[in-house]
């Protein structure tokens, strides 16, 4: 990987970041718009970066939160993400068992 790539890249994580932050409360929330070229525009860093760019950036700071869960709880990697999978697919799971309540309800109320 280029030192281009891999700057464009922690750009990408330092706009994640920051938006996460503004996400839950802290700094500003940082205008990002899609180009017709398909790239992002993160109006924050005055940059353009491609989808790759932004998910490569995404998977390298989780990463090091998985990483760093590991260490601070003394379980392997592994055990970490296997508790983290199992509390998104649970979360899923949940939320298709929403939808169809919510689509079941829409055709009850088209059905009156």
């Amino acid at each position: 990987m280029s030192t281009d790539d891999r700057v464009t890249r922690l750009r990408a994580a330092i706009s994640l970041v920051g938006s996460a932050g503004a996400d839950l409360g802290w700094g500003d929330r940082p205008e990002v718009r899609l180009l017709p070229d398909g790239r992002l525009w993160l109006t924050d860093l005055e940059q353009a970066v491609t989808a790759t760019d932004v998910y490569q950036a995404a998977r390298n700071l989780i990463a090091a939160q998985l990483a760093g869960r590991s260490e601070l709880s003394g379980e392997p990697v592994s055990a970490v993400v296997g508790h983290w999978l199992v509390g998104l697919q649970t979360n899923e799971a949940m939320m298709h068992l929403d939808l169809e309540f919510d689509q079941d309800l829409a055709e009850q109320d088209d059905a009156a």
